[in-house]
Protein backbone atom coordinates (compact mmCIF):
# COMPACT_ATOMS: atom_id res chain seq x y z
CA UNK A 1 0.00 0.00 0.00
CA UNK A 2 1.00 3.36 -0.83
CA UNK A 3 2.46 5.71 2.09
CA UNK A 4 -0.36 8.14 0.95
CA UNK A 5 -3.22 5.28 1.25
CA UNK A 6 -1.45 4.80 4.41
CA UNK A 7 -1.20 7.85 6.12
CA UNK A 8 -5.18 8.77 4.51
CA UNK A 9 -6.15 5.00 6.69
CA UNK A 10 -4.52 6.40 9.46
CA UNK A 11 -6.99 9.90 9.54
CA UNK A 12 -10.23 7.90 8.47
CA UNK A 13 -9.39 5.66 11.36
CA UNK A 14 -8.82 8.00 13.82
CA UNK A 15 -11.70 10.02 12.63
CA UNK A 16 -14.29 7.33 12.99
CA UNK A 17 -12.97 6.49 16.93
CA UNK A 18 -13.42 9.99 17.68
CA UNK A 19 -16.38 9.88 16.40
CA UNK A 20 -17.90 6.56 17.46
CA UNK A 21 -19.17 6.09 20.78
CA UNK A 22 -22.38 3.62 22.08
CA UNK A 23 -25.98 5.70 21.56
CA UNK A 24 -28.76 3.92 23.60
CA UNK A 25 -32.62 4.87 23.09
CA UNK A 26 -35.26 5.37 25.67
CA UNK A 27 -38.95 5.10 25.74
CA UNK A 28 -41.80 7.41 27.22
CA UNK A 29 -40.11 8.19 30.91
CA UNK A 30 -42.08 7.00 33.86
CA UNK A 31 -40.06 9.70 36.15
CA UNK A 32 -42.74 12.66 34.36
CA UNK A 33 -45.46 11.04 35.95
CA UNK A 34 -43.63 11.49 39.07
CA UNK A 35 -45.35 12.66 42.69
CA UNK A 36 -41.84 13.21 44.20
CA UNK A 37 -38.49 13.67 43.04
CA UNK A 38 -35.10 14.31 43.93
CA UNK A 39 -31.72 14.61 42.24
CA UNK A 40 -27.89 15.01 43.19
CA UNK A 41 -25.34 15.79 40.20
CA UNK A 42 -22.17 13.85 40.12
CA UNK A 43 -19.70 16.14 39.07
CA UNK A 44 -16.70 14.65 39.48
CA UNK A 45 -18.10 11.34 37.87
CA UNK A 46 -18.31 13.13 34.76
CA UNK A 47 -20.53 16.18 33.28
CA UNK A 48 -24.10 15.76 33.32
CA UNK A 49 -24.23 12.72 35.49
CA UNK A 50 -26.95 12.13 38.56
CA UNK A 51 -28.24 10.37 40.62
CA UNK A 52 -32.42 10.16 40.29
CA UNK A 53 -35.02 9.33 43.04
CA UNK A 54 -38.38 9.69 42.69
CA UNK A 55 -41.95 7.96 43.67
CA UNK A 56 -44.59 6.85 40.80
CA UNK A 57 -47.40 4.94 41.26
CA UNK A 58 -46.50 3.99 44.87
CA UNK A 59 -43.26 2.76 44.23
CA UNK A 60 -39.51 4.53 44.97
CA UNK A 61 -37.62 4.45 41.96
CA UNK A 62 -33.62 5.44 42.01
CA UNK A 63 -31.52 5.49 39.30
CA UNK A 64 -28.25 6.82 37.80
CA UNK A 65 -28.23 8.52 34.48
CA UNK A 66 -25.20 9.22 31.95
CA UNK A 67 -24.48 12.33 30.29
CA UNK A 68 -26.94 11.23 27.31
CA UNK A 69 -29.45 10.46 29.72
CA UNK A 70 -29.03 6.50 29.47
CA UNK A 71 -29.13 4.46 32.46
CA UNK A 72 -26.02 2.96 34.02
CA UNK A 73 -28.72 1.15 36.67
CA UNK A 74 -32.32 1.85 37.63
CA UNK A 75 -34.03 -0.63 40.41
CA UNK A 76 -37.31 -0.19 42.49
CA UNK A 77 -36.34 0.52 45.99
CA UNK A 78 -39.69 -0.20 47.77
CA UNK A 79 -43.14 0.85 48.67
CA UNK A 80 -43.27 4.34 49.17
CA UNK A 81 -45.42 7.20 50.17
CA UNK A 82 -45.06 10.67 48.32
CA UNK A 83 -45.64 12.08 51.43
CA UNK A 84 -43.29 10.51 53.61
CA UNK A 85 -40.24 11.36 50.74
CA UNK A 86 -36.73 9.51 50.97
CA UNK A 87 -33.73 10.95 51.60
CA UNK A 88 -30.83 11.87 49.45
CA UNK A 89 -27.43 12.61 50.65
CA UNK A 90 -23.90 12.72 48.96
CA UNK A 91 -20.93 11.49 51.14
CA UNK A 92 -17.41 12.76 49.43
CA UNK A 93 -17.52 9.45 46.53
CA UNK A 94 -20.42 7.82 47.28
CA UNK A 95 -24.95 8.81 46.91
CA UNK A 96 -27.33 6.85 49.20
CA UNK A 97 -30.99 7.10 48.50
CA UNK A 98 -32.49 5.77 51.73
CA UNK A 99 -36.26 5.03 51.92
CA UNK A 100 -38.42 7.13 54.93
CA UNK A 101 -38.56 3.89 57.13
CA UNK A 102 -34.94 3.65 57.24
CA UNK A 103 -34.69 -0.13 56.49
CA UNK A 104 -34.05 0.05 52.45
CA UNK A 105 -31.72 1.79 50.48
CA UNK A 106 -28.96 1.81 47.61
CA UNK A 107 -25.61 3.56 47.60
CA UNK A 108 -23.32 3.96 44.63
CA UNK A 109 -19.75 4.56 45.50
CA UNK A 110 -19.09 6.43 42.11
CA UNK A 111 -15.29 6.91 42.03
CA UNK A 112 -14.31 3.09 43.05
CA UNK A 113 -12.71 1.42 40.25
CA UNK A 114 -14.60 -0.44 38.92
CA UNK A 115 -18.05 1.59 40.31
CA UNK A 116 -19.89 -0.35 43.17
CA UNK A 117 -23.70 -0.39 43.86
CA UNK A 118 -24.68 -1.75 46.92
CA UNK A 119 -28.77 -1.59 47.64
CA UNK A 120 -31.20 -3.61 50.36
CA UNK A 121 -34.74 -3.69 49.32
CA UNK A 122 -38.29 -4.43 50.28
CA UNK A 123 -39.39 -8.00 48.69
CA UNK A 124 -42.09 -6.82 46.63
CA UNK A 125 -44.98 -9.50 45.24
CA UNK A 126 -44.00 -10.06 41.82
CA UNK A 127 -47.53 -7.85 40.49
CA UNK A 128 -46.42 -4.99 42.31
CA UNK A 129 -43.34 -4.18 39.74
CA UNK A 130 -44.03 -1.55 37.68
CA UNK A 131 -41.88 -2.28 34.41
CA UNK A 132 -38.58 -0.76 33.65
CA UNK A 133 -38.11 0.48 30.58
CA UNK A 134 -38.12 -2.70 28.33
CA UNK A 135 -37.86 -0.97 25.04
CA UNK A 136 -33.61 -1.06 26.46
CA UNK A 137 -33.70 -4.44 25.15
CA UNK A 138 -34.94 -3.96 21.91
CA UNK A 139 -32.41 -4.65 19.02
CA UNK A 140 -30.04 -5.97 21.38
CA UNK A 141 -27.83 -10.05 21.30
CA UNK A 142 -29.86 -11.98 23.93
CA UNK A 143 -27.18 -13.86 25.63
CA UNK A 144 -29.63 -15.45 28.09
CA UNK A 145 -30.75 -17.72 26.17
CA UNK A 146 -27.21 -19.48 26.74
CA UNK A 147 -28.31 -20.13 30.53
CA UNK A 148 -30.76 -22.37 30.33
CA UNK A 149 -33.22 -19.44 31.82
CA UNK A 150 -35.99 -21.55 31.77
CA UNK A 151 -34.55 -24.91 33.50
CA UNK A 152 -32.47 -27.44 32.38
CA UNK A 153 -32.67 -29.15 29.07
CA UNK A 154 -34.09 -32.90 28.51
CA UNK A 155 -32.01 -35.77 27.37
CA UNK A 156 -33.02 -35.35 23.84
CA UNK A 157 -32.72 -30.82 23.75
CA UNK A 158 -29.76 -31.58 25.14
CA UNK A 159 -27.74 -33.14 22.01
CA UNK A 160 -29.46 -29.54 19.98
CA UNK A 161 -27.46 -27.54 22.69
CA UNK A 162 -24.83 -25.07 21.05
CA UNK A 163 -21.15 -25.04 22.18
CA UNK A 164 -21.84 -21.36 23.84
CA UNK A 165 -24.34 -22.72 26.19
CA UNK A 166 -22.17 -25.34 28.06
CA UNK A 167 -19.54 -22.47 28.12
CA UNK A 168 -21.47 -20.13 29.50
CA UNK A 169 -21.78 -22.10 32.81
CA UNK A 170 -19.70 -21.72 35.55
CA UNK A 171 -18.22 -24.90 36.87
CA UNK A 172 -20.63 -25.33 39.41
CA UNK A 173 -23.75 -25.06 37.18
CA UNK A 174 -22.33 -27.34 34.59
CA UNK A 175 -21.44 -30.23 37.14
CA UNK A 176 -25.02 -29.86 38.49
CA UNK A 177 -26.17 -30.35 34.94
CA UNK A 178 -24.33 -33.89 34.57
CA UNK A 179 -25.60 -34.49 37.70
CA UNK A 180 -28.97 -34.17 36.58
CA UNK A 181 -29.27 -35.89 33.38
CA UNK A 182 -26.63 -38.39 34.10
CA UNK A 183 -22.98 -38.43 32.67
CA UNK A 184 -24.18 -41.18 30.41
CA UNK A 185 -26.89 -38.39 28.36
CA UNK A 186 -23.11 -36.28 27.55
CA UNK A 187 -21.20 -39.30 25.89
CA UNK A 188 -22.75 -38.50 22.26
CA UNK A 189 -21.97 -34.81 22.30
CA UNK A 190 -20.34 -33.50 19.42
CA UNK A 191 -16.56 -34.21 20.06
CA UNK A 192 -16.01 -29.84 20.75
CA UNK A 193 -18.68 -29.80 23.36
CA UNK A 194 -17.37 -32.95 25.13
CA UNK A 195 -13.85 -31.86 25.19
CA UNK A 196 -15.16 -28.48 27.02
CA UNK A 197 -16.76 -30.51 29.26
CA UNK A 198 -14.43 -32.55 30.68
CA UNK A 199 -12.00 -29.63 30.87
CA UNK A 200 -14.12 -27.87 33.06
CA UNK A 201 -15.49 -30.65 35.29
CA UNK A 202 -13.08 -33.43 34.49
CA UNK A 203 -14.79 -35.07 37.76
CA UNK A 204 -18.30 -34.85 36.21
CA UNK A 205 -17.86 -37.63 33.16
CA UNK A 206 -15.42 -39.82 35.45
CA UNK A 207 -17.99 -40.23 38.73
CA UNK A 208 -21.39 -39.72 39.67
CA UNK A 209 -21.98 -36.01 41.35
CA UNK A 210 -22.02 -35.24 44.75
CA UNK A 211 -25.75 -34.41 45.93
CA UNK A 212 -24.94 -31.00 47.47
CA UNK A 213 -24.11 -29.28 44.02
CA UNK A 214 -26.41 -26.54 43.12
CA UNK A 215 -29.09 -27.32 41.21
CA UNK A 216 -30.07 -25.22 37.94
CA UNK A 217 -33.32 -23.11 38.58
CA UNK A 218 -34.94 -20.52 36.86
CA UNK A 219 -34.75 -17.04 37.92
CA UNK A 220 -35.84 -13.98 36.84
CA UNK A 221 -32.45 -12.40 35.28
CA UNK A 222 -31.51 -12.35 32.02
CA UNK A 223 -28.71 -10.48 30.23
CA UNK A 224 -28.11 -9.16 26.67
CA UNK A 225 -25.72 -6.70 25.07
CA UNK A 226 -26.67 -3.97 23.06
CA UNK A 227 -24.86 -0.80 21.27
CA UNK A 228 -21.30 -2.26 22.72
CA UNK A 229 -22.97 -2.72 26.56
CA UNK A 230 -23.54 -5.27 28.60
CA UNK A 231 -27.30 -5.26 30.17
CA UNK A 232 -28.33 -7.26 33.34
CA UNK A 233 -31.88 -7.11 34.26
CA UNK A 234 -33.87 -8.89 37.51
CA UNK A 235 -37.29 -9.23 37.89
CA UNK A 236 -40.38 -11.65 38.17
CA UNK A 237 -39.42 -12.50 34.27
CA UNK A 238 -38.29 -11.18 31.04
CA UNK A 239 -40.78 -8.68 30.20
CA UNK A 240 -41.23 -6.99 34.15
CA UNK A 241 -38.37 -5.90 35.71
CA UNK A 242 -37.56 -4.71 39.15
CA UNK A 243 -33.23 -3.84 38.74
CA UNK A 244 -31.78 -2.91 34.86
CA UNK A 245 -28.07 -2.36 35.25
CA UNK A 246 -25.77 -1.15 32.32
CA UNK A 247 -22.65 -3.34 33.77
CA UNK A 248 -20.06 -3.11 31.44
CA UNK A 249 -18.39 -2.82 27.90
CA UNK A 250 -17.98 -5.35 25.68
CA UNK A 251 -14.75 -4.10 24.11
CA UNK A 252 -12.91 -7.57 25.06
CA UNK A 253 -14.08 -10.86 24.33
CA UNK A 254 -14.54 -11.58 28.44
CA UNK A 255 -12.37 -13.79 29.91
CA UNK A 256 -14.20 -14.43 32.80
CA UNK A 257 -17.49 -15.02 32.01
CA UNK A 258 -20.25 -16.57 34.15
CA UNK A 259 -24.21 -16.33 34.54
CA UNK A 260 -26.26 -18.50 36.87
CA UNK A 261 -29.62 -18.63 39.25
CA UNK A 262 -30.01 -20.31 42.49
CA UNK A 263 -32.89 -20.33 44.93
CA UNK A 264 -34.14 -16.41 45.30
CA UNK A 265 -30.79 -15.25 43.47
CA UNK A 266 -28.82 -14.98 40.57
CA UNK A 267 -24.85 -13.72 39.84
CA UNK A 268 -23.40 -12.51 36.66
CA UNK A 269 -19.42 -12.62 36.59
CA UNK A 270 -17.97 -10.51 33.41
CA UNK A 271 -14.40 -10.10 33.92
CA UNK A 272 -14.06 -6.72 36.29
CA UNK A 273 -17.64 -6.39 36.42
CA UNK A 274 -20.22 -8.21 38.98
CA UNK A 275 -23.66 -8.70 40.09
CA UNK A 276 -24.60 -10.64 43.08
CA UNK A 277 -28.46 -10.68 44.15
CA UNK A 278 -29.97 -12.74 46.47
CA UNK A 279 -33.36 -11.91 48.92
CA UNK A 280 -33.48 -8.01 48.59
CA UNK A 281 -29.64 -7.37 48.88
CA UNK A 282 -27.80 -6.50 45.66
CA UNK A 283 -23.88 -6.06 45.07
CA UNK A 284 -22.83 -5.12 41.64
CA UNK A 285 -19.07 -4.11 40.35
CA UNK A 286 -19.62 -2.14 36.74
CA UNK A 287 -17.57 -0.78 34.54
CA UNK A 288 -17.40 2.68 33.11
CA UNK A 289 -16.33 3.30 29.27
CA UNK A 290 -13.44 5.44 30.79
CA UNK A 291 -11.81 2.58 32.60
CA UNK A 292 -12.80 0.29 29.66
CA UNK A 293 -11.13 2.26 27.18
CA UNK A 294 -8.35 2.91 29.73
CA UNK A 295 -7.68 -0.66 29.53
CA UNK A 296 -8.10 -0.94 26.28
CA UNK A 297 -4.98 1.06 25.72
CA UNK A 298 -2.80 -1.04 27.72
CA UNK A 299 -4.30 -4.20 26.12
CA UNK A 300 -1.12 -5.91 24.16
CA UNK A 301 -2.09 -8.84 21.43
CA UNK A 302 0.70 -11.68 22.01
CA UNK A 303 0.08 -15.00 21.84
CA UNK A 304 -2.38 -16.08 24.73
CA UNK A 305 -4.30 -12.74 24.95
CA UNK A 306 -7.51 -12.34 24.76
CA UNK A 307 -9.08 -10.98 21.25
CA UNK A 308 -11.29 -7.73 20.62
CA UNK A 309 -14.32 -7.95 19.32
CA UNK A 310 -15.43 -6.27 16.38
CA UNK A 311 -17.66 -3.41 15.18
CA UNK A 312 -18.95 -3.64 11.80
CA UNK A 313 -20.69 -1.14 10.12
CA UNK A 314 -22.50 -4.05 7.84
CA UNK A 315 -22.03 -7.85 6.62
CA UNK A 316 -21.80 -9.86 3.57
CA UNK A 317 -22.55 -13.57 4.18
CA UNK A 318 -22.97 -12.74 7.74
CA UNK A 319 -22.60 -15.26 10.09
CA UNK A 320 -24.50 -15.09 13.07
CA UNK A 321 -22.84 -12.67 16.21
CA UNK A 322 -19.91 -12.98 14.00
CA UNK A 323 -18.98 -9.12 15.69
CA UNK A 324 -18.63 -11.00 19.24
CA UNK A 325 -15.83 -13.60 19.29
CA UNK A 326 -16.88 -14.58 22.38
CA UNK A 327 -19.69 -16.92 20.37
CA UNK A 328 -16.46 -18.78 18.52
CA UNK A 329 -15.12 -20.46 21.66
CA UNK A 330 -14.43 -24.04 20.46
CA UNK A 331 -13.66 -22.94 17.40
CA UNK A 332 -10.68 -21.89 15.58
CA UNK A 333 -11.02 -18.59 13.87
CA UNK A 334 -9.14 -16.54 11.42
CA UNK A 335 -9.59 -12.54 11.46
CA UNK A 336 -8.04 -11.48 7.63
CA UNK A 337 -7.85 -7.72 7.39
CA UNK A 338 -8.28 -6.64 3.88
CA UNK A 339 -8.83 -4.27 1.61
CA UNK A 340 -10.30 -4.48 -2.56
CA UNK A 341 -7.55 -1.21 -3.22
CA UNK A 342 -4.72 -3.88 -1.70
CA UNK A 343 -3.36 -6.58 -4.50
CA UNK A 344 -1.83 -8.75 -2.08
CA UNK A 345 -5.02 -9.08 0.60
CA UNK A 346 -7.28 -9.69 -2.44
CA UNK A 347 -4.88 -13.03 -3.27
CA UNK A 348 -5.44 -13.95 0.38
CA UNK A 349 -8.70 -13.28 0.23
CA UNK A 350 -9.14 -15.79 -2.30
CA UNK A 351 -6.79 -18.14 -0.30
CA UNK A 352 -8.89 -18.21 2.86
CA UNK A 353 -12.67 -18.56 0.69
CA UNK A 354 -11.22 -22.24 0.12
CA UNK A 355 -9.83 -22.25 3.31
CA UNK A 356 -13.08 -22.07 4.64
CA UNK A 357 -14.76 -23.82 2.04
CA UNK A 358 -12.74 -26.51 3.28
CA UNK A 359 -12.32 -26.60 7.09
CA UNK A 360 -15.54 -25.00 8.30
CA UNK A 361 -16.89 -28.59 9.44
CA UNK A 362 -14.07 -29.33 11.40
CA UNK A 363 -14.79 -25.58 13.53
CA UNK A 364 -13.18 -23.36 11.30
CA UNK A 365 -14.11 -19.91 10.85
CA UNK A 366 -12.89 -17.29 8.38
CA UNK A 367 -13.86 -13.60 9.03
CA UNK A 368 -12.55 -10.96 6.37
CA UNK A 369 -12.78 -7.50 7.65
CA UNK A 370 -12.49 -4.93 4.89
CA UNK A 371 -10.81 -1.27 5.66
CA UNK A 372 -13.64 1.08 6.50
CA UNK A 373 -12.10 2.90 3.16
CA UNK A 374 -13.71 2.66 0.22
CA UNK A 375 -15.70 0.02 0.98
CA UNK A 376 -18.39 0.91 -1.35
CA UNK A 377 -17.09 -1.15 -4.14
CA UNK A 378 -16.90 -4.80 -1.74
CA UNK A 379 -20.50 -5.74 -2.58
CA UNK A 380 -19.96 -6.27 -5.76
CA UNK A 381 -16.95 -7.29 -5.73
CA UNK A 382 -18.14 -10.43 -4.03
CA UNK A 383 -20.97 -11.06 -6.02
CA UNK A 384 -18.46 -10.99 -9.10
CA UNK A 385 -16.08 -13.78 -7.47
CA UNK A 386 -19.06 -15.78 -5.82
CA UNK A 387 -17.26 -15.80 -2.17
CA UNK A 388 -18.60 -17.40 0.57
CA UNK A 389 -16.70 -16.28 3.82
CA UNK A 390 -18.38 -14.14 6.21
CA UNK A 391 -17.29 -10.61 5.06
CA UNK A 392 -17.67 -7.55 7.77
CA UNK A 393 -17.20 -3.81 6.76
CA UNK A 394 -15.33 -2.61 9.62
CA UNK A 395 -16.56 0.55 11.03
CA UNK A 396 -12.78 1.67 11.49
CA UNK A 397 -13.12 0.90 15.49
CA UNK A 398 -11.57 -2.64 14.37
CA UNK A 399 -8.52 -2.08 12.57
CA UNK A 400 -7.58 0.83 15.62
CA UNK A 401 -8.00 -2.17 18.52
CA UNK A 402 -5.70 -4.66 16.87
CA UNK A 403 -3.55 -1.99 15.47
CA UNK A 404 -3.68 -2.44 12.11
CA UNK A 405 -2.34 0.10 9.35
CA UNK A 406 -1.37 -1.69 6.74
CA UNK A 407 -2.85 -4.47 4.58
CA UNK A 408 -3.03 -7.52 4.62
CA UNK A 409 -2.86 -8.61 8.16
CA UNK A 410 -4.32 -11.53 9.56
CA UNK A 411 -4.78 -12.74 14.06
CA UNK A 412 -5.38 -16.43 14.43
CA UNK A 413 -7.50 -17.54 17.64
CA UNK A 414 -7.38 -20.41 19.33
CA UNK A 415 -10.24 -23.16 20.30
CA UNK A 416 -10.16 -21.16 23.75
CA UNK A 417 -10.83 -17.76 22.10
CA UNK A 418 -6.93 -16.77 22.84
CA UNK A 419 -4.66 -15.07 20.01
CA UNK A 420 -2.51 -18.09 18.56
CA UNK A 421 -1.11 -16.74 16.37
CA UNK A 422 -0.57 -12.63 14.63
CA UNK A 423 0.94 -11.70 10.71
CA UNK A 424 4.41 -9.55 11.00
CA UNK A 425 4.43 -9.07 7.78
CA UNK A 426 1.12 -9.66 5.97
CA UNK A 427 1.76 -12.89 5.84
CA UNK A 428 -0.93 -15.93 6.55
CA UNK A 429 -0.82 -18.84 8.75
CA UNK A 430 0.74 -22.00 7.88
CA UNK A 431 -1.70 -25.17 6.94
CA UNK A 432 0.29 -26.67 9.26
CA UNK A 433 -0.44 -24.03 12.08
CA UNK A 434 -4.02 -24.36 11.57
CA UNK A 435 -3.73 -27.62 11.24
CA UNK A 436 -2.23 -27.93 14.83
CA UNK A 437 -5.72 -26.16 16.57
CA UNK A 438 -7.56 -27.97 14.40
CA UNK A 439 -6.26 -31.41 15.27
CA UNK A 440 -5.53 -30.46 18.91
CA UNK A 441 -2.05 -31.98 18.36
CA UNK A 442 1.44 -31.61 20.39
CA UNK A 443 3.23 -28.54 19.69
CA UNK A 444 2.23 -25.30 18.00
CA UNK A 445 4.70 -24.75 14.79
CA UNK A 446 6.72 -21.41 14.81
CA UNK A 447 6.26 -21.12 10.38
Amino acid sequence: MSSFRSIKYQIVAVAALLFSGPYITTAADLADQAQWSESAPLHSAGSGERIEAYIVDGLLHVRRLDQNDSPRWHLILAEADPNQPPTLELFGFSVEVRHANGAYFVRDTFQSIPSTLAARRQQLAPEAFASLDTTVRQNGIDQSRRSLRSGPPTPATLQEMPLETFASLDSTALAGLVQQLGPEEFASLDTAALALIKKRVPEALANSIDQSSTRILQRGITKWEKDGQLWVALGPNEDHWDTLIRLTPTVFVPEKPGFGAFIGGGAVRWDDAQLWDSSGVLIASYVSPFIADRKEQKHKLVRGAIPFNIEAQRWINPIEHGDRIGWFIGKVVVLHFWATWSPESVEQLAHYDQLYKKHKDEGLVVIAIHSAEEAEEVDAFIAERGYTLPIAVDEGASAQRYGIWNFPQSVLLDRDCRVAWLSEDGETPSLAQLGYLLDDTDKFPTH
